[in-house]
């Protein structure tokens, strides 16, 4: 396969690599479409108490989040599989096209449940943004210009991320809800415009594909599906309904992982995983998606149901991470050359520890949260981006390009399903511990305590007693992000050690001893 822009001289496609000759309008592009999916995972956090409080159904405020996640997760792997068959511009375009259809519907949604459903639908786009994008980072660029260039996407993710919060909080206070789904349209629409008018594609034909892995992409789904319905739980179930999602979400999984080391094209790579640096970063991955939706879906609810702050509020609380995040992964991208994958990732890691213990500590002492919080917040930006940078360029250094895209999707596909499936940990005991907390207090509508426009609704009394015990459960989950975070660490001290080295050379200067490349980059 190769791209280029039109108008240019096609590269030669035995070259191994996509050559693109104007990098800049591509990368554009690129651009955009990662400012669509960063915007819309922060935009939406500052609204969903006020949605909560509109429909009712704080039992299900998680599902929101999963949903959406769930989605644009299990579609990640095959989305990787059609970009290497059908071409990334055809994908991407699909994606984004369907992603600005589910927002457009999210907007439009008269009830949870239909809120629910159209979130699906936006995540089934989304799943194309990431991987792509990220995959065509590393045909274009090499290691070092790589860390580069990542930072300054991730400097356009942390400034839409920055701006989602504010933006969707100014949107929920101002105008409506609604608006925090639209607002994402436009730029979508854009950078569908530029790659469909300047960028050109073609793919090579194949006398004789292989099958799609319809059937890995199946029993992937389901398990995945079973396993995070029966972490979110529900009300009602018995423990027996949670055991059996459990042993089917297992079998499938298992099934899966069988499935997948004999088909022709398997969905994940699973020899990848046998390597002990693609394994640290794929679970660090994990835990850095559970830990950066988690604290994107709680810690507003903290603000607004504890502090009483409005939703511009609690879109507020959110931004010292964002900028924290796209500072640090410049200094990262100098960081990683030099130091290489584990030292920085190590680095990384402590930081986003020491500032989990920030939160923890916002929830113990109410009364500071506030300061609490920012610092916190900060300093777990500040390792954001040298341990996740570290993780991607770690894995995409680590194997030869005709499988860096299923590689890329490997670590996006760990970082989303992590995401989906602690946010809904974390929501199982905030639900629990809530019910617990409020059992004996009838008729209670803790929803209305979300929202300053509805406290009106409780008694002062009730208004205190539901503060205590959100700030009471909000502190457990608190602890928990930052138990993830200690794991986290975990990780990193498993990555690949030394100073980091570009496969490229080592493909140049190990061109006669092929078997050397790899001992080369596991060291």
């Amino acid at each position: 396969m190769s791209a280029d822009v039109e108008g240019e001289a096609e590269p030669s496609p035995s070259s191994g690599e996509a050559q693109f000759p104007n990098r800049r309008i591509i990368t554009v592009a690129l651009m955009l479409a990662m400012a669509v999916a960063a915007m819309e995972q922060t935009v939406v956090s500052p609204a969903m108490p006020t949605i909560i409080a509109k429909f009712n159904g704080v039992e299900i405020y998680a599902l929101v989040f999963s949903a959406y996640l769930l989605a644009s997760t299990i579609t990640t792997p095959l989305y990787g599989k059609l970009a290497d068959r059908l071409g990334r511009k055809r994908v991407l375009l699909f994606g984004l096209g369907v992603f600005a259809l589910g927002s457009m519907l999210s907007g439009l949604s008269r009830s949870m449940p239909e809120l629910i459903a159209m979130r699906t639908l936006q995540g089934i786009g989304a799943g194309a943004v990431a991987p792509i994008v990220i995959t065509l980072l590393g045909d274009l660029y090499s290691l070092e210009e790589r860390a580069r260039v990542q930072g300054l996407f991730s400097a356009v993710w942390g400034i839409s991320s920055i701006a989602g919060p504010a933006l969707g909080g100014v949107l929920t206070d101002h105008l409506s809800w609604r608006w925090v789904f639209f607002v994402s349209v436009p730029f979508g629409l854009i950078s569908m415009f530029i790659l469909a008018t300047r960028v050109r594609e073609s793919v090579a034909e194949q006398r004789h594909p292989k099958p799609l892995d319809w059937s890995g992409a199946a029993l992937l789904t389901g398990g995945t599906a079973a396993l995070l319905i029966a972490v979110l739980g529900g009300e009602g179930r018995s423990w027996e309904g949670e055991l059996l999602l459990l042993v089917l979400a297992a079998g499938l999984i298992t099934v899966f992982i069988r499935h997948e080391r004999r088909a022709a094209d398997p969905i994940l790579p699973i020899d990848l995983l046998a390597q002990p640096a693609i394994a640290a970063s794929i679970l660090g991955s994990f835990v850095i998606g559970g830990l950066l939706i988690g604290i994107d879906t709680y810690v507003p609810l903290f603000v607004q149901g504890v502090r009483g702050g409005s939703a511009t509020d609690a879109g507020r609380s959110i931004m010292p991470l964002f900028a924290a995040w796209s500072i640090s992964v410049f200094i990262a991208a100098k960081l990683v050359p030099r130091w290489g994958f584990r030292k920085t990732a190590v680095l990384g890691s402590i930081l986003i520890a020491v500032g989990s213990l920030g939160l923890v500590a916002g929830a113990i002492w109410p009364e500071s949260s506030r300061l609490a919080f920012f610092v916190g917040m900060a300093v777990i930006g500040l390792g954001m981006g040298p341990t996740s940078l570290s993780y991607i360029l770690g894995v995409q250094n680590s194997v030869p390009w005709e499988r860096r895209g299923a590689a890329t999707g490997a670590v996006i596909f760990s970082r989303m399903i992590g995401g989906a499936v602690i946010v809904g940990l974390l929501g199982a005991t905030l639900g629990h511990e809530l019910a617990w907390r409020l059992g004996g207090t009838s008729g209670l509508d803790v929803s209305a305590a979300l929202r300053p426009e509805t406290h009106a609704q409780l008694s002062p009394e009730q208004l205190n007693l539901v503060r205590l015990a959100m700030n009471a459960s909000l502190r457990d989950v608190f602890l928990q992000i930052f138990v993830l975070a200690a794991l986290g660490l975990g990780c990193a001290v498993r990555l690949a050690g030394g100073r980091a080295v570009d496969r490229r050379d080592l493909m140049e200067s190990h061109a006669e001893h092929p078997d050397r490349i790899a001992a080369a980059v596991e060291s």
